[in-house]
């Protein structure tokens, strides 16, 4: 097997993002090694004798086929832990405290986010009660689960009319190396933003519920933590109401200033129908002033309508849509009888495989590849063990596993 990519190019790409560094050698991974990674840790130990492997693997050697980058760079006692960051997108309905410290432990895995703050769902969040100091302290573990888990705790506290203290001593400094994920510590200081970004706004929604834009907001300050080396790691897509005013100007004026974490997230609507001339007018409007771009469009009744057309999806779901929304995910169930979204049944990974497509391929050339992709795909989906979420996101991605060729 060669070592060697066609340009430099590629193999600092390679390099840089997806080999892993071999401490015994001192030295990172050749390109083949991390395809070698990828095949023993996620291919293998779940194909059988039936499929050329050997093929399966040149063909990644080769670039005609690819599978999720995102296990490519985690295959191996990263992944076997938790398989979230085998997945390239996730989605999920901000309709229970838990949505938010799982968003950040997505997020921390390398996978992109998904979420919604329509009302249906952030109307099922607890209210707020009035706040007091207290000196309970929330000890933070270096890890994601244990940096989930404390966000967990805080929120948990705040929601119960406590706010907290916290014990960030035993966080890694920035600049640390991570062995087992690869990549370096941002240090505390991102996570302790976060905790009093989330006091503030726990404080200013005293005795009410939080509004959508201070779900929304929560969210995206969520993700702009997550940094890996000095670098932000978090795609994000903020689904909203049509009649939602609030988000419909979350990226109006100078809120580069007063708000850059909104940066994090590209917003759009979630069309339940057709909107009336005014109301898409105004939406367009805002639009147009704001010169971002945003909100866009999110047609969740061609959602519905695609996902009833071959009868192996559930007909009483909200769908949802990844940060490239390319693909349908699972929002919260509905009541057959009543329409209303079930809180706490949404959630669903995206997975993803590729084809490479050369001007010299034939028509040969492409089904072999699309066929070892497929094979890809249908491994990668296998991987449903996400031990800090809870079990409907299993339960969902299990129930449906995406190929994403």
């Amino acid at each position: 097997m060669s070592n060697l990519l066609p340009t430099d190019y590629q193999t600092f790409i390679a390099t840089s993002r997806y080999a892993r560094w071999l401490e015994e050698e001192g030295r990172r991974e050749t390109w083949s090694e991390t395809v070698s990674r990828y095949m023993n840790n996620i291919i293998r130990p779940k194909v059988g004798a039936e499929f050329n492997l050997s093929e399966i693997e040149q063909a990644i050697l080769s670039l005609e086929v690819m599978p999720s980058m995102r296990s490519m760079m985690t295959a191996g006692a990263a992944a076997n832990r938790d398989n979230t960051c085998m997945y390239n997108c996730s989605y999920l309905a901000v309709d229970d405290p838990k949505a938010f410290d799982e968003a950040m432990h997505i997020l921390l895995c390398g996978t992109g986010v998904g979420f919604s703050v329509e009302r249906q769902y952030i109307n099922s969040l607890p209210e707020i009660p009035q706040l007091f100091y207290s000196d309970t302290i929330v000890m933070v573990r270096d890890s994601k689960e244990g940096w989930a888990k404390a966000f967990r705790q805080v929120l948990a506290l705040l929601w119960a009319g406590e706010i907290p203290k916290w014990n960030v001593e035993k966080i890694r400094p920035a600049g640390a190396r991570l062995k087992t994920f690869g990549g370096r510590a941002s240090g505390p200081a991102p996570l302790v933003d976060l905790f009093n970004f989330t006091v503030t706004t726990f404080k200013n929604a005293q005795g009410r519920k939080l509004s959508s834009i201070e779900a929304h907001d929560l969210m995206c300050k969520v993700g702009e933590i997550v940094v890996v080396g000095g670098v932000r790691r978090s795609a994000m897509i903020s689904l909203s109401n049509l009649s939602d005013d609030r988000m419909r100007h979350a990226k109006s004026g100078k809120w580069w200033e007063n708000d850059p974490q909104r940066a994090l997230a590209n917003n759009s609507v979630a069309y339940s129908e057709k909107p009336d001339s005014m109301s898409f007018m105004r939406e367009w409007t805002a639009l147009v002033e704001s010169g971002s771009g945003e909100r866009g469009i999110f047609n969740r009744q061609a959602a519905i309508k695609q996902a009833a057309k071959n009868g192996r999806r559930d007909p009483n779901r909200e769908w949802g849509t990844n940060p490239c929304s390319e693909i349908i995910l699972a929002g919260p169930r509905t009541d057959p009888k009543t329409g209303n979204p079930i809180a706490g049944t949404g959630g669903q990974f995206c997975n993803l495989s590729e084809v490479v497509v050369r001007a010299t391929d034939s028509i040969e050339d492409l089904e072999r590849k699309v066929r070892l992709a497929t094979i890809l795909g249908t491994v990668q989906a296998t991987y449903t063990k996400f031990p800090y979420l809870r079990k409907v996101w299993e339960k969902n991605t299990a129930e449906e596993r995406l190929l994403g060729v």
